[in-house]
């Protein structure tokens, strides 16, 4: 009884170890999809701080433009300014000069609207470069924080792929020693069956054995019974003769 109990749990726990060995695959085979999934994540969050550090790059050059413009701007002021100037001094003496100086004096007053009109015109582009430069700053400064939190999310997906990675040779390892484990169990629980049969077997014999003791001890009874009938008619035939 104590031997088929043994075979018995040892095939209990080979089906045991069999369901635990499955269920440690299948976590190996979600934990390899999950690492399989971060990859592609990572792939794309690469590609997307590829391509925020590209923007990144090309509002600085529209920044450096726009400052290469503002100087521009700021040498046209200084002409319109000495233009104008020089209109004015050349309408005073466009005046000094009487009749003789009316032609020149309608030239000086033509260049001084032109000189006011490019100051004009160049505070206006002054304005709105300014405007552009400091919505080129802000979308810097708005990219770097952005590209900040994508590197971040970068070094976080590697983070948990690496413990995917590790979960998955962990569960390897598992796997592994469950299956020896189970072949183990399998062998003993096949000994177990063979020992149950050999003491089945033993337990037959021994039965026969008993049986033919018996039967040897009846013969023997049987035999001394006749041995004494035997004595006693020898005994009989001596006395009458």
């Amino acid at each position: 009884a104590a031997v088929r109990q043994i075979s018995a749990t040892g095939e209990e726990l080979v089906r045991t170890m069999e369901s635990v060995d499955e269920g440690a695959s299948q976590t190996a085979g979600l934990a390899e999809s999950g690492r399989s999934g971060l990859s592609e994540m990572d792939q794309s969050m690469r590609r997307l701080d590829d391509a925020t550090q590209s923007i990144g790059q090309r509002l600085a050059t529209i920044s450096e433009k726009a400052t290469g413009i503002t100087s521009i701007v700021t040498t046209i002021t200084k002409v319109a300014d000495q233009t104008n100037l020089l209109s004015v001094n050349a309408a005073i003496e466009a005046e000094k000069a009487g009749e003789y100086g009316a032609g020149f004096l309608v030239v000086a007053r033509e260049i001084r609207r032109l000189a006011d009109q490019a100051a004009g015109a160049t505070m206006d582009i002054e304005r709105m470069v300014g405007q552009m430069q400091s919505a080129v700053s802000s979308g810097v400064m708005e990219m770097d924080r952005f590209a900040e939190a994508v590197r971040s999310g970068v070094h976080e997906v590697e983070r948990i792929s690496t413990q995917f990675s590790q979960i998955i040779e962990q569960v390897g390892h598992g796997t592994e020693s469950f299956r020896v484990v189970k072949e183990g169990m399998r062998s003993q629980a096949e000994g177990a069956q063979q020992i149950n049969d050999a003491m089945t077997t033993l337990t037959a014999g021994a039965r026969q054995t008993s049986q033919a003791s018996t039967e040897f001890a009846q013969a023997a009874k049987d035999l001394q019974s006749a041995i004494a009938g035997l004595k006693s008619a020898i005994s009989m035939f001596r006395l009458r003769h």
